[in-house]
């Protein structure tokens, strides 16, 4: 990943701001966040820091499709993790979705599919399916 830490603490706070849009906390959630941020190579201290301050963050999306892809899936199986969908985390990440420069029908059938999927495994071709259908 090519990414700059601003893009980085941006990856993190999209998350973290998930998490919080259904104004349920939940361990599995945190856990994904922070294991997200390790393989950024952010640390526990760092998420702490940017949840408690992203006033100080300079919001920078991902240059590379590779990159913003990424930034989606995490969103969209951090939305699931808690075994519910919500529709606040519906709206968010169709919203970061077409921000990150993605077809909003795709968005909406990535999330439709990670809907169908909560308490249990996408199935592996699933997602990259949709990526095919639409990047061609």
């Amino acid at each position: 990943m090519a990414e700059t830490l601003n893009q980085k603490q941006t990856h993190i706070l999209t998350l973290l701001m998930l998490a919080e849009s259904d104004d349920k906390d939940h361990v599995n959630e945190f856990r994904f966040i922070n294991n997200v941020a390790r393989r950024l190579g952010l640390s526990e201290l760092d998420v702490e820091q940017i949840d408690q301050h992203p006033e100080r963050l300079t919001f920078s999306l991902p240059q590379t499709e590779q990159d913003r892809m990424t930034m989606l899936f995490d969103l969209l199986f951090l939305m699931k993790i808690d075994g519910v969908v919500a529709e606040e985390e519906k709206e968010m990440v169709l919203e970061l979705g077409v921000r990150l420069g993605f077809r909003i029908l795709m968005v909406e059938e990535f999330i439709r599919t990670i809907s169908e999927h909560v308490g249990k495994d996408v199935p592996e071709n699933a997602l990259l399916d949709i990526i095919r259908k639409y990047m061609n």
